[in-house]
């Protein structure tokens, strides 16, 4: 591979590591012990339109079960979800965000909304446009592996 692929490659590993220790340190003063990995899936039941299982979570997040398992415990355990036994099958659990669970939904997304004009600050609409289909188009060629 020629040496200007590999060192795109690694760039763009790079730069993902910088944003999320930049979304790290945005996130760092909000009053939680609730790690960023664990707000990810707060924020991936949230977002998700229909009512969602462990199993969906994991798939969203590209995680296993287990890890996704112990991070919903988290959550649970500091009152931003709670376990619903699916009435269609009660081998299921839903999972719901509480009241709790919204309002820090909300106070994150206050922060991320702040880290994304910082990281935006100075490009235009046409260089935001174009780094969209750019990332859609390596993210729909990554999931074919």
């Amino acid at each position: 591979m020629e040496k200007d692929k590999i060192n795109a490659l690694l760039y763009i590993a790079l730069t993902i590591k910088e944003i999320q220790y930049a979304l790290k340190r945005f996130l760092s003063d909000l009053n939680t012990d609730v790690p960023v990995e664990s707000l990810g899936i707060l924020l991936a039941t949230h977002y998700n339109n229909t009512d969602v299982i462990q199993q969906d979570i994991a798939e969203i997040m590209k995680k296993d079960k287990s890890v996704v398992l112990r991070q919903i415990d988290n959550l649970e355990k500091n009152n931003l979800v709670q376990r619903i036994v699916d009435p269609n099958d009660r081998r299921r659990n839903i999972i719901k965000i509480t009241d709790k669970g919204m309002t820090l939904i909300d106070e994150v997304n206050t922060k991320l909304d702040g880290l994304y004009a910082l990281l935006t600050d100075g490009l235009d609409t046409s260089e935001m446009d174009a780094f969209h289909k750019v990332l859609n188009h390596f993210r729909n060629k990554a999931r074919t592996f």
